[in-house]
């Protein structure tokens, strides 16, 4: 009696190689999947950050026109710090501060990150940028994105 007439199966070490490999591609389709959904979650948060970072930058550009704006006609009339701190203080949007002769304003996103514009006046109705700086309220918390969720989703 052979073997050979029974049909059994036979499995060499082609077909474990093979194998093989195709557990090692399904791992790495997996791994890929992955990988792109978490830099498309980093794409967006960068984005975001930066559309918010932008944003507090037109608005400290605004304030600096605006006071810049106030001074223009009170350079004209050679006036002096009194008449240069009336303007400025006329022309200050909201939020923004006259603290002696210092503006001081902070600009604020959803995202956590601030601008702050101090601007000093000096007596000849000119100005100086004495401060501006960016900052990022740091949190603890992510926004608890799944990398991952073993389901096609859909954009």
């Amino acid at each position: 009696m052979t073997t050979r007439g029974r049909g059994s199966v036979r499995i060499g070490p082609i077909s474990l190689f093979a194998l093989v490999i195709i557990l090692c591609l399904a791992v790495m389709a997996v791994l890929s999947v992955t990988t792109a959904q978490a830099t498309y979650a980093a794409a967006e948060r960068q984005a975001s950050f930066t559309t918010d970072t932008y944003a507090n930058e037109r608005a400290g550009q605004e304030l600096v026109a605006d006071v810049d704006a106030a001074l223009a006609p009170v350079r004209a009339a050679h006036g002096g710090l009194a008449e240069a701190l009336s303007a400025v203080r006329a022309a200050l949007p909201e939020g923004a501060e006259l603290d002696g002769s210092t503006v001081k304003a902070e600009f604020t996103a959803d995202s956590g990150r601030t601008l702050a514009v101090v601007l000093e006046i000096r007596a000849d109705a000119t100005y100086s940028v004495a401060s501006w700086k960016a900052t990022t309220l740091w949190t603890e918390n992510g926004a608890g994105e799944t990398l991952w969720s073993g389901a096609a989703q859909t954009r």
